[in-house]
């Protein structure tokens, strides 16, 4: 069982007010310490619901052991695009997906929502560019998606299945994050 996932973040500020604001995390613990090589850091850690954490690194005074033009997107800060890599957080069901799918849009993201026969889900990115998404179970997996994914990993003939199909909501409300934490 993973405890925590951690991200780096370029803006500790608008990461911080995205995690509370627009996705409901809690702030529960951070911690200030010098880094390895120079600089420091601040490792903060959210609250995600029943105890289960998420952390983010604001990193300061390491320029010498980062490149200048880092990113913190997780896809795109490696040369991918931006769905390849990404969170997935999960909710219970469909009246909590719409409930986070509002809080997005409320704070000014857009909501792409996609069904994917097994898990329904929906995606935004986070400031840095990090692919975030919420989903629930529509059903559990059983012994033929297992058998399924066998065959699947040994066929390396091309996909003939279309991508599955998205709807996208637009948000109406322009993003505005704090000055300060």
């Amino acid at each position: 069982m993973i405890h925590h996932l951690a991200l780096a973040t370029k803006d500790i500020v608008k990461a911080h007010h995205f995690y509370t604001q627009a996705m409901g995390f809690s702030l529960v613990k951070a911690v200030k310490r010098q880094a390895p090589g120079g600089g420091w850091t601040k490792h903060v850690f959210y609250d995600m619901g029943d105890g289960l954490l998420f952390a983010l690194w604001d990193l300061r005074g390491m320029s010498e052991q980062l490149p200048a033009s880092w990113s913190a997107a997780l896809s795109v800060g490696m040369g991918l695009p931006g769905w390849i890599n990404h969170v997935a957080f999960e909710v219970k069901d469909e009246e909590d997906l719409q409930r986070c799918k509002q809080r997005w849009l409320e704070h000014g993201y857009h909501v792409t929502l996609v069904d994917h026969d097994f898990i329904r889900s929906i995606y935004t990115f986070d400031p840095d560019g990090t692919m975030v998404e919420w989903t629930y179970r529509t059903r559990e997996l059983d012994n033929a998606d297992a058998d399924e994914a066998i065959i699947l990993m040994r066929d390396d003939t091309p996909a003939e299945e279309p991508d599955y199909e998205m709807e996208v909501t637009r948000s109406t409300v322009k993003k505005s994050f704090p000055e300060t934490v």
